[in-house]
């Protein structure tokens, strides 16, 4: 005995033939889904990576880091906007209108440094931002950088989100700082372990994908890898699929303003791991598209 107290749910003991009606359950409702082209769930909007991870991203954690620059939050912010799907941005970084700020940047194709310089009249301003929220109705903001949003609290606001759809998706920018502002004196790598198990619960009981920005380690700073995200190794093996974004700074932004960035899928329960996505990343637009 190991001499746990159980509570909570219950495990389930299932032999494979108990797993039949399900099964034939989920396979009739993805072709039927291919064949009216019908999302089965929130996309990423790169077909590459789309296609990569089965049609649509999967349910539960999906881990993504990177290095300095390499477009983690832009991408999250990106897939958040373009996914299909009620979404839902868990802030725990910068402040709700410099996240705004991004937003309109990628939708109005206005460079930043222009939305924060002062140059556009208020008016020109006013409408910049209301042309984009036009698209991003389906978007809401969670301000996570002055208090802990705990994830019993997240489940009530991404219910109300959700509304009357079927589909969800959540991005938690970054798991580390959302960690750190967790209450009580616990050392780093318990405090992301509690908060990746956290996640995982509450993409179960909402059944959707959450996509989780992660900060790396000293060690993998640069070359990134399965193991790269900083805090617990619980971030490479609860995760449904992990996103190494690699980026090198050395190279200028071409003429177009882009500079290259691989996406590999180092880790992916749902199809090859391995498999990498060239992108081309505008910073002044927050914008990513493939290559």
């Amino acid at each position: 005995m190991l001499g746990l107290n159980q509570t909570g749910p219950m495990p389930q003991l299932f032999r494979l033939g108990d797993l039949l009606d399900e099964w034939d359950a989920e396979a009739e409702a993805a072709y039927l889904a291919r064949r009216a082209n019908r999302q089965r769930g929130p996309r990423t909007g790169l077909s590459g990576l789309d296609q990569a991870l089965g049609g649509a991203i999967p349910r539960g954690p999906n881990v993504i880091h990177g290095g300095p620059g390499a477009g983690k939050s832009a991408l999250g912010l990106q897939v958040a906007a373009t996914c299909g799907a009620p979404s839902l941005i868990v802030n725990c970084e910068m402040a709700p209108l410099a996240l705004l700020r991004r937003l309109i940047a990628r939708e109005t194709g206005t460079h930043l440094g222009r939305l924060a310089s002062g140059e556009l009249e208020p008016r020109e301003a006013r409408a910049l931002a209301r042309r984009a929220l036009e698209n991003l109705a389906h978007l809401a903001i969670v301000d996570a950088t002055q208090a802990f949003a705990d994830p019993e609290w997240l489940l009530r606001a991404a219910e109300a989100v959700r509304g009357d759809d079927e589909h969800l998706f959540i991005v938690v920018d970054s798991v580390n700082s959302w960690s750190d502002g967790a209450p009580g004196d616990v050392p780093e790598y318990e405090r992301v372990s509690v908060a990746v198990d956290a996640l995982r619960t509450l993409a179960a009981t909402l059944s959707c994908p959450i996509l989780a920005v992660a900060e790396r380690n000293r060690a993998s700073m640069e070359r990134g890898g399965l193991s790269a995200g900083a805090g617990s190794r619980k971030l490479e093996y609860a995760a449904e699929t992990v996103w190494d974004l690699q980026r090198n700074l050395d190279v200028a932004p071409n003429a177009a303003g882009e500079v290259p960035v691989t996406l590999k899928l180092a880790k992916n329960r749902n199809g090859a791991a391995g498999r990498k996505v060239d992108l081309r990343f505008h910073g002044g637009l927050q914008r990513f598209r493939e290559a």
